[in-house]
């Protein structure tokens, strides 16, 4: 067997006993089948920014299994994402379940909604999944399948790419409605188990860091706008101002929410452009859509991945002019589902408005926290780590240049103008 010799250093346990557990594990499973390691290749997979609580790895695999009497090579290409205990990552990753969540959801429920859906994928396949030595989850390489991610620098997605995510999100949300109304137990397990996404309600407001990170998006927001967005609505920025001592609150309120009218689903959680992969056909349109990135599913209203993918990955002229055609796309293919299925309280389209509506404000918070991941002006020599967005120091640097970029100023100006019509300001 021999490795690569990288020209960066990749940490010690992404080894061939690694590589060999995960094939081994992952090749037939549930079952276990022998290989033999022949040459193994670690690169990185992703860009700098491209993944906050997790380091993403490619490893290209040439390997041998017995077969009957024979013995049959084969390469294979898999995704190795590690969520280390190191810097301001740990503790928020066991803060929000991440590991063990996403385990869960591409191990235990994800295949379940695939079959339900005829075999819709959903997810890549899991090969393997361990804590020792740090928390790993080991996947099939999308990239094999062509499926790429979005240039996220390019100021959001056209129509095509969005109502290809509408459809998947219907698809994805449909199932899960079906899974629970056939499966009861599964059903309670699915409320116990995918509690919350973003917000762990069991961690006190001072204690939670990523309530932290949430909040000093408005802090960033209000000092830009008063200080560098020339020309915008004062009495917009007075109302942002006031809402900032009760904005934590209002975060927890939104995203802890009980209810017992409307209709549940489970949703993916995390919905922005870097999570999302696409497949094209001959002439370059999206024709199938991926998701990655299960680590905050969540079961609860389905406002949840309407709210955050409607503001985070169309373009300015998308959000602001084809947004109600974009819910009218999810309801018809969510609709066309559950008739089929014979499901007995299809959500009209109200419904789904009524959803939206509920979880609207976690729109807000996706568009004053996340929208400037999504339209930051590219900048050589900026941490943009997910413990830059926990250092003040960094967090300051960094904020400056996301708050400030001229594409969500342009974004921004219009969704607070929205919000503030929609009352959520108040």
């Amino acid at each position: 067997m021999s490795a690569s010799k990288p020209k960066v250093l990749f940490p010690a346990y992404l080894n061939e006993a690694l590589v060999r557990e995960a094939l081994e594990s992952g090749l037939e499973y549930p079952a276990r089948t022998s290989v033999n390691i022949d040459q193994f290749i670690v690169r990185t997979a992703t860009s700098a920014g491209d993944n906050y609580l997790s380091d993403v790895f490619r490893v290209w695999v040439r390997f041998s299994r017995k077969s009957g009497l024979d013995r049959l090579e084969d390469e294979i290409s898999l995704i190795v994402k590690c969520m280390p205990d190191t810097g301001f990552r740990g503790p928020v990753i066991g803060m929000l379940n991440a590991y063990e969540k996403e385990v869960y959801m591409v191990r235990n429920v994800v295949p379940e909604l695939s079959r339900l859906m005829n075999g819709e994928k959903f997810a890549a396949k899991i090969f393997y999944a361990t804590t020792d030595p740090i928390r790993m989850i080991i996947f099939q390489d999308l990239k094999v399948l062509e499926f790429t991610m979005a240039d996220r620098t390019l100021g959001g997605l056209d129509y095509s790419h969005c109502s290809t995510i509408m459809r998947k999100i219907a698809k994805f949300h449909a199932a899960s409605m079906l899974l629970a109304n056939s499966n009861k137990p599964m059903a309670a397990e699915l409320t116990k188990r995918l509690e919350y996404g973003f917000l762990n309600p069991h961690i006190p407001l001072e204690d939670n860091t990523m309530l932290d990170i949430l909040a000093n998006g408005l802090t960033s927001l209000v000092t830009c706008a008063e200080k560098h967005w020339t020309g915008f609505n004062p009495k917009i920025v007075a109302k942002l101002k006031r809402m900032m001592p009760h904005y934590k609150a209002r975060i927890q309120s939104c995203l802890n929410q009980k209810f017992s009218n409307g209709y549940k689903v489970v949703n993916h959680g995390d919905l922005w452009i870097n999570n999302i992969l696409f497949q094209y056909d001959a002439n370059g349109s999206p024709k199938d859509v991926m998701f990655v990135d299960y680590q905050l599913s969540c079961y609860t209203s389905p406002g949840i991945d309407l709210n955050y993918s409607l503001v985070n990955c169309p373009t300015y002229e998308v959000r602001e002019n084809r947004r109600d055609e974009l819910v009218n796309v999810y309801h018809t293919t969510l609709k066309a589902i559950l008739k089929a299925a014979d499901y007995r309280d299809v959500p009209t389209l109200e419904d789904v408005r009524n959803e939206i509506r509920r979880m609207s404000f976690f729109g807000v918070i996706a568009a004053v926290s996340i929208l400037p991941i999504v339209m930051m002006d590219t900048s050589s020599g900026v941490d943009i780590s997910f413990d830059a967005l926990v250092d003040e120091h960094k967090a300051d640097q960094l904020r400056l240049l996301q708050y400030n970029g001229e594409r969500y100023r342009k974004s921004m100006s219009v969704l607070l103008e929205r919000f503030d019509r929609e009352g959520l300001l108040d």
